[in-house]
C-alpha cells in the first residue's frame, strides 16, 4: 500500500563540484535522483544515524586561507565558497 505523502520543494545552491559528485552517485545507481540523495541524508540525520557539526562563523579570509592550504580546491571553487558564505545569514551585517 502506498501512502500519500505531501511533499514540499526546497531549493538549495551547492558548488558545481559538489553537484558533480552527487550526479556521479546517481549515475552509479546509489540514488535514483538528486532529490533522493538529499532525502537519504535528511532521513539519516533525523533518525540520529548522522551527526552534523555546528557552524561557527569565522573570518572569511581565514576560511579562504585554510581551504587554499589543503591544495585540494581550485581558486575558483574557494572564491565561490567564500562568496556563498558571505551571502549567508551567519555573515549578514
Amino acid at each position: 500500500m502506498f501512502l500519500n505523502v505531501l511533499m514540499a520543494t526546497l531549493t538549495i545552491s551547492v558548488p558545481s563540484q559538489i553537484t558533480q559528485q552527487i550526479d556521479s552517485e546517481v549515475k552509479r545507481g546509489r540514488f535514483a535522483t538528486r532529490s533522493e540523495f538529499f532525502r537519504n541524508l535528511l532521513r539519516k540525520y533525523f533518525s540520529g544515524q548522522l551527526k552534523l557539526e555546528s557552524f561557527d562563523a569565522r573570518p572569511l579570509g581565514e576560511i579562504k586561507l585554510e581551504l587554499a592550504k589543503t591544495g585540494r580546491y581550485s581558486e575558483k571553487f574557494i572564491d565561490s565558497v567564500v562568496r556563498g558564505l558571505g551571502k549567508s545569514s551567519a555573515y549578514a551585517s
